[in-house]
């Protein structure tokens, strides 16, 4: 790990490419805990996902998460890379789109950096692999002004 799945430079990133009805038809993430307010770029073929979350000044979180220097909670910041990651796993594979893909687990988490709002996050999802029936292993990296800030590989199991 520590490349990037992909060169976010090298893709259009200034809009979504994916309908909001059917990212909502694929997530079922609501109110504080849809982390994704669109996906940016999609490539079937590849294996790869990109999506996105524009937290703003006042993001609930920033006051409580560090008092004085606002900090994105790494715990939001997977939860926003499993996102992407299930929309990728249920656009590529024959796993249903109507059941959840709930996380099983993390390895190699590594945080590279930190997250102050404003900001954009980008959450990259690619080459999701199928183990078994249920089980699927996606590796997925968060970004923020241009350098990765995590990275890990999620287990996600199909409920």
């Amino acid at each position: 790990m520590g490349q990037p799945i992909v060169d976010l430079a090298s893709l259009d990133l200034s809009r979504s490419v994916i309908p909001e009805e059917e990212l909502r038809a694929i997530l079922p993430h609501r109110d504080h805990f849809q982390l994704l307010d669109g996906i940016c770029h999609f490539d079937p073929e590849r294996k790869l996902a990109v999506g996105y979350k524009d937290w703003p000044k006042d993001a609930w979180w920033a006051s409580g998460h560090v008092p004085g220097m606002p900090l994105m909670p790494g715990v939001l910041m997977i939860e926003g890379a499993a996102q992407v990651a299930s929309f990728l796993i249920k656009k590529t594979s024959t796993w249903e789109i109507d059941r959840f893909v709930g996380l099983a687990g993390l390895n190699e988490v590594r945080f590279r950096g930190s997250i102050v709002p404003p900001a954009r996050v980008y959450f990259v999802s690619g080459n999701a692999q199928i183990s078994g029936r249920r089980l699927a292993r996606m590796p997925a990296q968060v970004f923020s002004n241009g350098q990765m800030t995590m990275e890990m590989e999620l287990l996600g199991v199909m409920l």
